[in-house]
């Protein structure tokens, strides 16, 4: 669940199970990034609020996180099963590509407005397992459009771009683009401020304990950056230009060589 203000103050919460063997995490996290100052991290494993859903409005607060926040609809929800196999699944629910957010943050109640999103993603395939090397992921909110984009690189590529909810074919995705019939529409993301950059193990998962003793280095090594942009919406066959903001990322995967050199 994210949000950006009108003034690109960004905020992200995450809350998540994962299960593996004898394994059992409950994961919430909030990032914060007041526009221009350091980004804020807070982990709680003890602690676990699940996200509630009801028709068009989501609720999550977390009182260890210290937030309260809700999401009401202004897009319809999107569902796609990303990849199946033999050993597993990625199904994906965008269940608000676009919404209003109203966030509590802390004791004194700050309040963070704006457009958001969220999503809803089930993987029972081991992460580790996974057949990408590079994935780009972002979403762009404006008044008036919703685009969010998911692009894999590896031996089973995926590129799926959705416009305000309906499936679109992409010329091309990037870290500083993203354009759709054959470039006549093109959303530009300029003003990239890094929001989270570095592995895995040293950031999303930095504070679980004894994590490094648990999963495999292809996992902790993962290297991710996490961007909020200004995002630049042009078409050519309008003058207008949308304006909003966007938050993407890249993830890339180690090698499986690199791997093996490091568990040498």
């Amino acid at each position: 669940m994210d949000c950006v203000s009108d003034t690109g103050d960004v905020f992200i919460g995450y809350a998540a199970l994962l299960k593996w063997k004898a394994f059992t995490l409950k994961y919430s996290s909030v990032l914060e990034r007041p526009n221009d100052q350091p980004t804020e991290v807070r982990t709680s494993l003890v602690k676990f609020s699940t996200p509630q859903v009801t028709d068009s409005l989501l609720h999550w607060s977390s009182d260890s996180l210290g937030v309260n926040g809700t999401w009401k609809a202004l897009c319809a929800p999107v569902e796609r099963t990303l990849f199946e196999s033999e050993a597993g699944d990625i199904k994906w629910r965008c269940l608000q590509p676009r919404a209003a957010a109203d966030i509590y943050i802390g004791r004194e109640r700050r309040l963070l407005r704006g457009l958001g999103y969220a999503e809803h993603i089930a993987i029972t395939i081991a992460p580790w397992q996974l057949p990408i090397e590079e994935l780009r992921w972002g979403r762009f909110l404006s008044e008036r459009d919703s685009w969010v984009w998911i692009d894999w690189r590896g031996p089973h590529p995926l590129r799926l771009v959705l416009k305000n909810g309906v499936e679109a074919e992409a010329a091309e995705v990037n870290d500083s683009e993203v354009s759709l019939d054959e470039g006549r529409q093109i959303l530009r993301l300029e003003e990239k401020q890094i929001l989270r950059e570095g592995a895995l193990i040293n950031t999303a998962l930095s504070a679980i304990p004894g994590i490094g003793k648990i999963l495999p280095l292809r996992s902790l090594n993962t290297y991710e950056c996490k961007w909020r942009s200004r995002g630049l919406l042009e078409d050519s066959a309008s003058p207008e230009v949308g304006e909003g903001w966007a938050i993407h990322e890249i993830v890339r995967w180690v090698e499986r060589s690199d791997e093996t050199k490091n568990a040498r």
